[in-house]
């Protein structure tokens, strides 16, 4: 179970045919070579990449590719540790504790369904809720993306294709961060947004068809209008938002010195708080790689 737990959350921390509407080129005043900024569904499989046009190119010319993490300090015993710690649940807050019998009856039947028949509610019990939900959500999505295989993740592959050009590598959030954002909230919330799913799973299940297929056409106003249907303002706010105002920054901040490509989950590209028209309003100019 440990193992698998690390496992969802290395995918995580980081929830084709692929069209350059996934990869931006950023360029603008003072900057020699331009970055490139590339969005990522972290279930797609690695093989993908062959059929991004101008991929390939862009990673060569760039100096750096920074991801949300650093994906290979993510292996480091000490950093296991703290996800494993970041994803149990306080002793007073257990799944059977926030969840009513029937709930957790309830969860029990979804877990076999997608999970198979040995995998009971009771060996997540010690989990937050939020963790149950990206065990289940992750699930759903690999359905759809079947060439996916979780020790090639593919924002971890590109940073060791990176690593193997002897590019450096870095992250535009911590740990810490990425902690909070996954698992932060209380946790009634997360044991509410947990039933949604379970209580109608094949919403949920069809709600990760319609992400992949937007994902796989490269079509980024469907994946927005997607975060606007599926996510309140509060989990919107902390799972993209938030995070978006600052990476902002510090892409800015290295745009002149540093030619980089910043690989992030798709979902933070699109929208006036997106990495795309946020630069676009620092004086940056971002358009499509054709």
């Amino acid at each position: 179970m440990k193992r698998l737990v690390l496992a969802i959350l290395s995918i995580l921390l980081c929830i084709l045919m692929l069209r350059a509407d996934l990869l931006w080129r950023v360029e603008g005043p003072g900057i020699k070579s331009p970055s490139y900024i590339f969005g990522t569904h972290h279930v797609a499989p690695v093989a993908l990449l062959d059929s991004v046009d101008g991929f390939d190119e862009a990673l060569a010319s760039v100096d750096a590719v920074y991801g949300e993490l650093d994906m290979a300090l993510m292996m480091t015993p000490a950093a296991q540790q703290q996800m494993m710690g970041a994803a149990m649940a306080p002793q007073d807050s257990l799944l059977t504790m926030v969840l009513t019998p029937a709930q957790v009856d309830s969860l029990d039947v979804i877990l076999k369904k997608y999970l198979g028949p040995m995998v009971s509610a009771q060996a997540f019990a010690a989990m937050k809720p939020a963790m149950v939900q990206t065990v289940l959500t992750m699930t759903m999505n690999q359905k759809f993306f079947p060439g996916f295989n979780a020790a090639e993740q593919l924002d971890a592959m590109i940073q060791q294709r990176a690593r193997q050009a002897g590019k450096t590598v870095g992250g535009l959030e911590t740990l810490d961060d990425q902690c909070v954002a996954l698992f932060g909230a209380p946790i009634t919330r997360q044991a509410k947004d947990l039933m949604e799913v379970v209580d109608d799973d094949d919403k949920a299940s069809e709600s990760a068809h319609r992400l992949a297929d937007a994902y796989l056409s490269g079509d980024l106003d469907a994946m927005f209008a997607m975060i606007n249907e599926e996510m309140d303002d509060e989990t919107a706010l902390r799972m993209i938002y938030n995070r978006n105002d600052n990476w902002v920054g510090i892409i800015a901040g290295r745009m002149a010195s540093t030619p980089t490509m910043y690989v992030v989950g798709a979902g933070h590209l699109p929208g006036q708080r997106g990495l795309i028209e946020q630069l676009r309003a620092k004086g940056f100019t971002v358009t499509p790689v054709k």
